[in-house]
């Protein structure tokens, strides 16, 4: 059980003078975030703040300086992934996870191939997932830009209340710039709320394909993604969801050309 909550500003308030106003008012809400829930402790949020592997990350700005879908045309962006490693990359995932495929795609009434191109796109289909620490990713964010503080501050929370009920030390989960992780590259939130344990062995683990699969396909479905549907016109019902990923035009057809060209190889590879 938390302690009381004037304790916990009275504890914060003598703690964070050592930590600085700026780390401060990130302590505070993240106390006030997680104040109802029975994980994280005051204790462990404030031994995180106060860990020396806390950083701001000069990386994490300088790519978010750089964003391709920001900065690139849709020609520019396309050649990041849309490339023979990809697309034979796309058909040897499919064929190696055909029957887990196959199943999820039954189960939630989804184009499996879309799946692969998410996986595909977001970590090279599970080997590239470690670029920068999560935590430092998002303290970055939080401390740096003031347009995602509040939202980066939340995502601290959320990544304190996973790592905290799941024995993980937040500091050795690595991921995007962005914050987000796992083969699946859930942010913290998505992870917390939108992630399942499809194997059901009592745990949803980012790195089993079982339950990354299955929670991409459970996370396009609650965002709109219509059954059995194999419309991916632009802004068509499928296309929105899938934008939701990663709320940008560029990538949601990125997807579905990529979608469209693993397909293909399918059928002319069998």
């Amino acid at each position: 059980m938390k302690i009381n909550l004037i304790v916990i500003l009275s504890i914060i308030f003598y703690t964070t003078t050592l930590l600085g106003s700026g780390k401060e008012q990130i302590v505070k809400k993240v106390v006030s975030y997680t104040k109802e829930k029975t994980t994280p402790s005051t204790e462990y949020i404030l031994n995180t703040f106060e860990d020396k592997r806390l950083k701001v990350d000069e990386g994490v700005l300088v790519r978010f300086n750089n964003k391709p879908e920001k900065i690139k045309t849709y020609e520019q962006y396309k050649k990041i992934f849309f490339n023979k490693q990809r697309i034979d990359g796309g058909v040897s995932f499919y064929k190696k996870n055909k029957t887990l495929l196959s199943k999820v795609a039954r189960e939630f009434e989804i184009d499996p191939i879309v799946l692969v191109a998410i996986i595909g796109v977001e970590t090279n289909y599970g080997s590239k997932v470690s670029e920068f620490s999560v935590i430092n990713s998002l303290y970055t964010q939080a401390m740096k830009m003031p347009k995602r503080s509040s939202w980066a501050t939340k995502e601290i929370a959320e990544l304190l209340i996973f790592c905290s009920e799941n024995d993980i030390d937040p500091f050795s989960l690595e991921g995007s710039y962005a914050g987000a992780f796992g083969f699946g590259q859930f942010i913290p939130s998505s992870f917390n709320k939108l992630s399942i344990d499809y194997n059901n062995d009592g745990k949803k683990d980012p790195f089993s394909w079982e339950d990354v699969i299955g929670s991409v396909a459970f996370y396009l479905v609650e965002n709109g993604y219509p059954k059995n549907d194999y419309n991916f016109t632009y802004k068509s019902k499928a296309w929105r969801a899938i934008r939701t990923y990663n709320r940008s035009d560029k990538y949601a057809n990125i997807i579905v050309d990529l979608r469209n060209e693993i397909a293909r190889n399918i059928f002319l590879s069998d």
